[in-house]
């Protein structure tokens, strides 16, 4: 059998949008004698719908634009992900499917068993689970449909089993000829090498060639990678997709060598391709395409600019320089610097004489020398006002540039360098930050090296410095590390020789009675295992003395 994978990239809601792309995939797909083509979880709705799913009409639309597609569809059969009505009055009112469409029929469905409700997932709020999905035959050849998190319980990894269910179990005696599994399975890094080992050893326990397809693109905070594969019943992988883009690939199962997969790619250039991808998609979803942000002439709005270009092109970003008399003339030759290797347009607006005004009307009562928090807060929102002034006037995007480190901790103000439609570093550690920033510059020179060389400052008082209230950003995001994306207790990151307990316990602090601002963020792409965002929902109000306990 010859089977094409449609790696696409989807629009959440834009039922008529997303089908029109399935028939030109479907086409594309039959030009090339595919016997079946594959296409993600839930296509037709894009992914995650979210309260969409609370509307019986978006559901039955959806099913109209399905029962369109099999009409349209001919001999090259497809494989869609869909959303379908319960018909049990027990339980949730929807499934999330998989319908085999061939020759103008809808010749079977089959729902999703597995639903996750970890991390970014909310599934089983919306739909009901199916307990047990049967193979079907097509072409003499026995397949089972499946959807995403379906084939993971049985992972080659050590972890405590949270569904009583295991489809793969059923897969195993069924031992069907091939297992397809639609996917939107976000992105993270190292996610895509965790999956592979996860279908390479499906494919070897069941003895079954493995179709794996992934959606790409960006959904709001989560991004898709795709990197939809082919393994043979050896876990040997055979045909693969290209990751981060649309990609149409095809497989003929009678010829399934192994192929020479591309190396893998560091961390910065997947980071890179991800937050390019997802700062793109964001944008053009929307119908927007100008993106306007504040250049200091520090690192985070450095490399928010330059993948900024890369997702919008130069032509679509403006930076804004907003210096104060604390702004050292190194700033503002750098930020002109790396404005002009960028190739974007930019302007120098002075905030001095609207601090003062602001100082002067406001801070009544002053000491000689002393710039406070409040003093130095007000700078922050003076620029956030501008920026976001400027981006009313043009119909822009305002693009915040803090990174995970400093929201984690809240080294950052409210309505100031917070303000934004989006913070597309925001699970970027600060020490990630300088290693993309270098690695942007592995083929000459893009951002000017004195910003990657300089000690990171907020510049709002004098000789100000991020460390002088902040430990090393490389023992910082440690700590962090630790905390949020391992789950690791504060007296274990001790334990582990991280940091001192004075200063590990001080930072779980400032983290934790931080959430009320990181509520107020922007939103930001989730780039790590567990972002500060969409992955962790956390009470703003709570006590944490169980965990912070000193003796």
């Amino acid at each position: 059998m010859k089977i094409a994978i449609a790696q696409i990239n989807t629009k959440v809601g834009d039922l008529q949008g997303n089908a029109s792309k399935i028939k030109k995939f479907i086409e594309k797909a039959a030009k090339l004698n595919a016997d079946l083509v594959v296409f993600p979880e839930l296509t037709l709705t894009g992914y995650p719908p979210k309260d969409l799913l609370n509307n019986k009409d978006f559901a039955t639309a959806n099913l109209n634009e399905l029962e369109k597609i099999a009409h349209f569809a001919g001999k090259t059969a497809c494989v869609i992900g869909h959303i379908d009505f319960n018909p049990s009055l027990k339980g949730k009112a929807l499934f999330n499917s998989a319908a085999l469409i061939h020759k103008g029929k809808i010749l079977a469905k089959r729902h999703k068993s597995l639903l996750p409700t970890y991390n970014s997932f909310d599934e089983a709020g919306y739909f009901e689970p199916f307990i047990k999905n049967i193979p079907l035959e097509f072409k003499k050849q026995k397949i089972s449909l499946t959807i995403c998190e379906d084939i993971i319980q049985d992972g080659p990894f050590p972890r405590h089993q949270i569904y009583k269910n295991n489809p793969v179990s059923n897969l195993t005696k069924n031992r069907p000829d091939i297992i397809i599994n639609i996917s939107a399975s976000s992105y993270s890094n190292k996610k895509n090498a965790e999956r592979i080992k996860i279908l390479t050893k499906l494919a070897k326990k069941t003895g079954s060639h493995i179709v794996y397809c992934n959606l790409v693109g960006g959904n709001d905070e989560l991004i898709f990678d795709g990197n939809s594969l082919v393994l043979n019943p050896k876990g040997k992988i055979v045909s693969k997709a290209t990751a981060f883009k649309e990609d149409l690939i095809l497989c003929d199962l009678k010829k399934t060598e192994e192929i020479k997969t591309q190396e893998q790619i560091s961390k910065e250039e997947e980071s890179i391709q991800a937050l390019t991808l997802g700062t793109k998609d964001f944008f053009h979803k929307q119908g927007f395409k100008k993106a306007v942000l504040g250049m200091s002439g520090g690192i985070d709005s450095a490399l928010v600019g330059a993948l900024a270009v890369r997702a919008l092109g130069k032509e679509n970003v403006h930076a804004v320089m907003m210096p104060s008399k604390y702004t050292s003339k190194q700033s503002t030759n750098d930020a002109k610097e790396l404005c002009k290797n960028l190739g974007i347009t930019s302007q120098v607006i002075s905030i001095n004489a609207i601090h003062k005004a602001y100082s002067d009307n406001i801070f009544t009562e002053k000491k000689e020398g002393v710039v406070d928090t409040a003093e130095q807060n007000i700078q922050a929102r003076i620029r956030g006002n501008i920026l976001m002034a400027l981006a009313n006037k043009n119909n822009w995007f305002v693009l915040a540039t803090g990174n995970k480190s400093e929201s984690a901790v809240g080294y950052c103000t409210l309505y100031g360098d917070s303000a934004g439609a989006l913070a597309p570093i925001g699970d970027i550690l600060k020490t990630d930050v300088y290693k993309i920033a270098e690695y942007l510059n592995k083929d000459g020179i893009l951002i000017p090296q004195s910003i990657i060389d300089k000690a990171p400052s907020a510049e709002l008082k004098p000789n100000q410095k991020d460390q002088d209230d902040l430990p090393s950003y490389e023992l910082l995001d440690k700590i962090i590390t630790a905390y949020i994306e391992e789950g690791i207790t504060p007296q274990n990151i001790v334990n582990a020789g991280i940091g001192d307990k004075k200063t590990v316990f001080s930072i779980i602090k400032k983290i934790e009675s931080n959430e009320f601002k990181r509520k107020q963020f922007p939103i930001t792409f989730k780039m790590s295992k567990k972002s500060l965002g969409c992955s962790r929902n956390m009470p703003i109000v709570k006590d944490m003395s169980f965990s912070l306990k000193t003796k």
